[in-house]
């Protein structure tokens, strides 16, 4: 975690050495597929998860410096979002069938990226990087399957034992160009969480120690300046 806030404060001191800019605000939606990596540094954990679909939706803040000297400029921005996140996992029952039970987690997810991009304030291509926050909001897990077989692990979240604070690594490539009296963008992205879903802090226990929501999708925006001057 103090690493976290570590890149934060540099990503807002990187933007802050730019002087005044270009403020922009707007909604951002659309669909990702989520799963988790669950495993165990000693032994080996039994089971498959498998990415599921979702949707992601909220408002993003953009900022963009006045100057646009050199090749290569940055810009800053932060998202507040509603986000889908879980996973599929596959077992064999004691009659060797394939069986599937789903974990859906929502959060409240804050992501804080920096922008590295070419172009003009017309149009740009850019590349992104960044971390976020999660706040889980709700959950839907499924019970232990009492069919399982005895050599297949059964690991999902727990209320009483696991964390409803996550946070984690964005990066993602997009273009944005100026559309009427605003920006519309579109870009591609993957998330990994830095921080583990289960708690775990005996290694020797069977609980995994290792378990790490990602997700990778497609991100629409449109956002118009609210502050005066945005385009020349």
């Amino acid at each position: 975690m103090r690493h976290l806030l570590i890149f934060i404060l540099f990503l807002f001191a990187v933007e802050r050495s730019n002087g005044q800019g270009h403020w922009l605000i707007g909604p951002t939606i659309g669909p990702h597929v989520s799963s988790s990596y669950i495993e165990h540094t000693i032994y080996r954990v039994n089971l498959f998860s498998r990415p599921i679909k979702g949707f992601h939706g909220g408002l993003m803040v953009q900022y963009f410096p006045e100057t646009y000297k050199g090749s290569m400029k940055t810009g800053l921005r932060m998202s507040i979002n509603f986000t889908e996140k879980g996973w599929d996992q596959e077992y064999l029952d004691t009659l060797n069938i394939l069986q599937t039970v789903r974990t859906e987690m929502d959060y409240l997810n804050i992501p804080i990226e920096s922008i590295f991009y070419f172009g003009s304030q017309k149009s740009k291509a850019y590349l992104l990087m960044g971390v976020y926050i999660d706040f889980l909001l709700r959950y839907d897990v499924p019970k232990d399957p009492q069919d399982k077989s005895e050599k297949t692990d059964f690991w999902t979240f727990d209320p009483e034992r696991d964390k409803s604070f996550a946070y984690g690594g964005k990066c993602g490539l997009g273009y944005q160009r100026k559309m009427g009296i605003g920006q519309l963008s579109l870009e591609a992205y993957i998330t990994y969480g830095f921080s583990n879903i289960m708690f775990t802090i005996d290694r020797s226990a069977d609980i995994p120690d290792m378990s790490n929501h990602w997700d990778t999708g497609l991100s629409l925006s449109y956002l118009i300046p609210f502050r005066k001057g945005v385009f020349n």
